[in-house]
């Protein structure tokens, strides 16, 4: 789904958390870069804002810069999908407003979260991911298509089509559970409607031979979560070039992998790491 952009001014100061950010790399020219939070981060607005803030300071160039799932989280209007779009774009436009995001990357990834009533998710809510073409000023939208169990009702889903985008590149954009459609003990134990959605999917993945692929996981604290899907996927798709896994770093209790593991597991070709310690 493809919208114009409409620029939203006015940004009202708010506190946020305070960032601290440092890369794994040296920071020449890059085709992703993923900004990693570790920490529990609140998804607010503010706290979205502050760190796209303290990014776009850093020195250095990519392609893609990609946030992670529900990297900020917009009010609940209703259960229509293409006005939620529209609300979720509106969001992101005013969270961008004065950000000089051109500086740094000549597209972004924002996950955009929208629930009516977040403690059950068997009501309706969607998780969108928001590609933003900087200099073309024009929006790309998907969502997560293939949800967790406890969301099978609730979950508005994006279009099989919408994860395919057509740039420079060939884009395939996945929400966090979307990457499940290439794990091999998905694909096994599938039936019914996850099974006819397992295949059509990755008929039109392999049918588009992408080179880029950006996941917006919600949370990744093992190295193991999504190490089968990634190299499932290399077998399958090998137009990819470059992939990579955004991370948001936190377990309550404690994480079950180091940070630098899970990095590695959830990265291909040319990427960088900017990491926000919160």
């Amino acid at each position: 789904m493809m919208k114009k952009s409409k620029r939203i001014n006015g940004i009202t100061a708010l506190k946020a958390v305070k960032v601290d950010l440092n890369t794994t790399e040296d920071l020449r020219f890059s085709k992703i870069c993923r900004i990693v939070i570790a920490g529990n981060y609140s998804r607010k607005f503010s706290d979205a804002r502050k760190i796209l803030e303290k990014a776009v300071k850093n020195d250095f160039k990519t392609e893609y810069i990609i946030t992670c799932g529900g990297f900020v989280e917009f009010p609940w209007m209703n259960g229509d999908f293409d006005q939620l779009v529209d609300e979720a774009q509106a969001c992101c436009e005013k969270l961008l407003s004065g950000i000089e995001v051109e500086d740094i990357a000549n597209y972004l990834t924002i996950g955009a979260d929208s629930y009516s009533d977040k403690s059950n998710l068997r009501k309706p809510h969607v998780e969108l991911v928001g590609l933003y073409d900087v200099k073309n000023d024009r929006w790309y939208w998907t969502g997560k298509s293939y949800p967790i169990h406890d969301q099978e009702k609730g979950l508005l889903r994006a279009s099989l089509d919408s994860h395919f985008v057509r740039l420079r590149d060939k884009v395939l954009i996945l929400g966090c559970h979307d990457l499940t459609m290439f794990n091999p003990r998905a694909i096994a134990n599938a039936s019914g409607w996850r099974k006819m959605t397992i295949e059509n999917f990755l008929n039109k993945a392999k049918k588009f031979e992408p080179e880029i692929v950006l996941h917006h996981p919600h949370f990744t604290d093992s190295k193991f979560t999504w190490l089968a899907a990634w190299r499932n996927l290399e077998r399958i798709l090998d137009s990819v070039k470059h992939y990579a896994s955004s991370i948001l770093y936190y377990r309550e209790g404690r994480e079950r992998s180091e940070l630098n593991e899970v990095l590695k597991a959830t990265k291909r070709g040319n990427v960088i790491d900017l990491i926000c310690k919160l």
